[in-house]
């Protein structure tokens, strides 16, 4: 559009009544745009807030994915390797990024062409300048890259990739340890549904936005989190396996108890309190409900996992946390659980904790 400029040649009164059009209509037309995102967001929320009350794990539906676990550095081999034969788009949003290999990985995508753009979380607890250096990295290369909103929500813990028409949702961060120390899973999909809706919520976030999309499978914080990890964990008929960085969430914390006094035996894989000092008192409370705790210092755990009923599995950067499920920016799947994941989940567990001998 052209700019209204005035010209002393033309009728003043005309000029003026032309600039009041003009900016009528400018307000106008944002007035507009404003509602209806507004009225659009409403509806969005309505929905998932109808769809959540009746959720239920039967709705959680077959998923083709390959299940990946690490320390093992041939997952990165395989993260790096995916990145540098991309062709169209790379997205990252990640709560820590300090993985050199990676990071040249994605400044090379770019200069092939590849949109590639990450989401960074700013104040990382106890640690607030670690993405700093790869920020500035990714930023000298001409990545789009951005910390978090943190008027949304109070940490973006997501462990998210997305490379062209695959993703890859992890309970580790873009880190070194987290392929060579860490106890860790990576789920690598491309069913359309779940891709399609994992780019929206990555651009939303890139963007600064709210959003309240998901799917059936996709465990989204703090959109549906609580109530999907909740009914899965409530639908436990047999047993119930989990791995868990940490824990303390009273909500949770009471569905394990009445499970065990059900006489539905649950055990937790956790990380060592020599790793995780709030463990200490979480563990104590936990075994004083009557649940299995057991505790690795080698590999260190920091997955976050539940194995129930050897059926349904769910995987994901929440925590078995109150800030994790109900004010984080998280991002989990859950899925059936094949016979070849369920033998590798129980394998790996009692390897990591074993059952304690008495």
């Amino acid at each position: 559009m052209l700019p209204l400029i005035y010209n002393a040649m033309f009728p003043k009164k005309i000029f003026l009544a032309f600039l009041s059009l003009f900016l009528l209509s400018s307000c106008w037309s944002e007035y507009w745009q404003f509602h209806e995102q507004k009225a659009k967001h409403a509806k969005q929320k309505q929905e998932t807030t109808q769809a959540l009350q009746s959720f239920q794990v039967d709705q959680i539906e077959d998923r083709e994915v390959e299940i990946l676990t690490t320390p093992d550095k041939k997952v990165l081999d395989r993260l790096v390797s995916m990145i540098e034969q991309s062709k169209k788009q790379v997205f990252i949003e990640v709560y820590i990024f300090t993985e050199k290999r990676i990071l040249q990985a994605l400044k090379d995508a770019k200069k092939r062409g590849v949109d590639v753009r990450v989401v960074l979380e700013k104040n990382v607890f106890g640690a607030t300048s670690i993405n700093r250096k790869v920020f500035k990295e990714l930023q000298s290369a001409g990545v789009s890259v951005t910390y978090d909103n943190s008027k949304l929500y109070n940490f973006v813990h997501t462990k998210l990739l997305i490379v062209d028409d695959t993703y890859i949702i992890t309970t580790g961060n873009v880190s070194y340890s987290s392929f060579t120390i860490n106890r860790e899973f990576y789920v690598i999909g491309e069913n359309s549904a779940d891709i399609q809706t994992l780019r929206s919520i990555f651009l939303a976030d890139f963007r600064g936005q709210e959003i309240l999309e998901s799917t059936d499978n996709l465990v989204v914080s703090p959109v549906n989190s609580r109530k999907k990890i909740e009914t899965l964990l409530i639908s436990a008929k047999k047993d119930i396996f989990l791995y868990a960085e940490n824990f303390w969430d009273e909500h949770i914390l009471s569905i394990l108890s009445q499970k065990v006094a059900n006489g539905i035996p649950v055990t937790l894989c956790m990380a060592d309190p020599s790793k995780v000092k709030s463990n200490t008192e979480a563990i104590l409370l936990l075994r004083s409900k009557g649940i299995d705790v057991r505790t690795s210092v080698k590999p260190v755990i920091h997955a976050k996992s539940a194995l129930v009923d050897d059926e349904y599995n769910y995987i994901g950067s929440e925590n078995f946390s109150t800030n994790s499920l109900d004010a984080n920016r998280e991002i989990g799947i859950l899925t059936r659980s094949s016979p070849e994941f369920t033998k590798m989940f129980h394998t790996i567990f009692e390897s990591d904790c074993p059952k304690v001998r008495r």
